[in-house]
């Protein structure tokens, strides 16, 4: 969606030919996007002159003679075209402006989800939507800004940014950018922002969104200001869209989470959360190499939370032992725990009841999990589990760490460890190791010496 930067690009782009323009006629293909009635819209508008447009948070106004103004919001894909007088509409089309010289202005919106609006120009700025918007990014004062976060003490800042009602015209893009120019975590929490942080906000939207305006905003999928423009800003753009790229502060890689169903990227080194442990995930399918990595990272001081350790705990737990005796027998149980190798041949064989004792145990492992996480603070954590891609806990990790090796290497492993490979290796086949490489910011190859793994995980000073 275009934020103030593409706003303000399309604002500029329109006043150096729209200013004069007189409308002849108004036509409206899709009534929809017209909010006021259409009998209205186009009779009110027939005759009257653009003055100028400008630029309230993400909406264009324009204004005309006689005191009226178009109120105009782009959504996600709306754009604005000179074209003709009286040329065919194309099947995406919302509204014409033909002009008494021979020209028109064409609004068009692929998604069809932008918005236009005709008001006085006496009250559009004292009703909704306009009057709902909170400060421009450079207007906003720090003391009133950090009030309106604190007022949302459940809001992690990046959303806080994105709210249009505390601060207006920032959106995805820009909020990411900020953040990682404050040096501010995106899931720090709006209501621990204090003043130094607060100033250092505003200042970074500030020096950021200036920036962007200057470049012409960022084109991205299929923005495009006017036929023949594209902005240049997306060739400045220091983190957006750049998950498990290296930082180009510090060489980590940037870690990609999703924090209000949208895309976050920022550098968990350089955006730590002071006061929160620095969590490192490790994934892979089994016998990989996970356990070599979460011993080598014991020994640089991390805490490691072993998912197949915390199961085993959960065995012991009498609640839990009732549930698996309900679902599986008493035999499959022994004093001090589970056989495994009984349970295996239960599980291998029957989904459902692999799923029925995923749902017995993981709540255990997920409690006992985020306990130490939230008693963590200053901790450095590795999280050792399997199905760390499907858990809650894959969006809380600073860095992902994906392990493979060749299933023939991890058969012998198997062997080794007196497991049986076919069995183990037919449960773990729908390991997504395609989301491993997604996510993961290293990916090490696990089919070497434990001397080899160790050497790739040198090469990452930051761990």
């Amino acid at each position: 969606m275009p934020e103030l930067p593409e706003v303000e690009t399309i604002a500029r782009i329109l006043n150096t030919f729209l200013p004069g323009k007189t409308i002849q006629a108004v036509r409206i293909i899709r009534a929809k996007n017209i909010e006021n009635d259409p009998a209205f819209f186009t009779h009110t508008l027939k005759g009257k002159t653009f003055l100028h447009v400008s630029r309230r948070g993400k909406y264009l106004l324009f204004h005309l003679t006689d005191g009226w103004v178009v109120l105009s919001h782009l959504r996600m894909e709306g754009k604005y075209f000179e074209g003709k007088a009286g040329q065919a509409p194309n099947p995406y089309d919302i509204v014409f402006y033909d002009f008494t010289d021979g020209s028109s202005l064409r609004y068009e919106d692929v998604r069809k989800f932008g918005r236009l609006r005709l008001n006085r120009e006496d009250e559009v700025e004292n009703i909704p939507p306009l009057s709902e918007l909170g400060p421009e990014p450079w207007e906003a004062k720090p003391d009133v800004f950090l009030m309106d976060l604190h007022r949302h003490a459940s809001l992690p800042i990046k959303s806080a940014l994105m709210d249009q009602h505390i601060i207006a015209g920032i959106g995805n893009i820009y909020a990411d950018e900020t953040l990682f120019a404050a040096k501010i975590s995106p899931k720090e929490a709006a209501k621990d922002v204090d003043e130094k942080q607060a100033i250092t906000l505003l200042q970074s939207a500030n020096a950021v969104l200036k920036e962007a305006v200057l470049e012409g905003g960022s084109t991205i999928r299929s923005y495009h200001p006017k036929q023949g423009m594209s902005g240049q800003m997306q060739n400045h753009l220091e983190v957006y869209g750049k998950g498990n790229t290296p930082c180009p502060r510090c060489g980590a890689p940037l870690r990609s989470i999703r924090i209000g169903q949208r895309s976050s990227v920022y550098c968990p080194v350089c955006q730590h959360e002071e006061g929160k442990p620095f969590i490192v995930g490790i994934s892979g399918p089994i016998a990989s190499g996970k356990s070599t990595v979460s011993a080598y990272l014991a020994k640089k001081g991390y805490r490691i939370l072993d998912a197949d350790e915390l199961s085993h705990e959960a065995y012991t737990v009498p609640s839990i032992r009732k549930k698996i005796a309900r679902s599986f027998g008493e035999d499959v149980l022994t004093p001090t725990g589970i056989d495994r190798a009984k349970m295996l041949n239960i599980v291998s064989e029957d989904s459902k009841k692999r799923k029925r004792l995923e749902r017995i145990i993981h709540p255990y492992v997920y409690q006992k999990t985020q306990e130490v996480i939230d008693a963590g603070k200053d901790l450095i954590i590795a999280i050792d589990m399997p199905l760390l891609l499907t858990s809650p806990f894959l969006n809380q990790c600073d860095l992902v760490i994906g392990i493979a090796a060749p299933e023939e290497i991890r058969y012998q492993r198997l062997i080794a460890r007196g497991v049986d490979p076919k069995r183990a290796l037919e449960l773990n086949r729908s390991f997504p190791m395609a989301k491993c490489k997604k996510a993961a910011g290293i990916l090490l190859d696990g089919s070497g010496s434990l001397s080899d793994l160790e050497q790739q995980l040198d090469a990452y000073p930051f761990l």
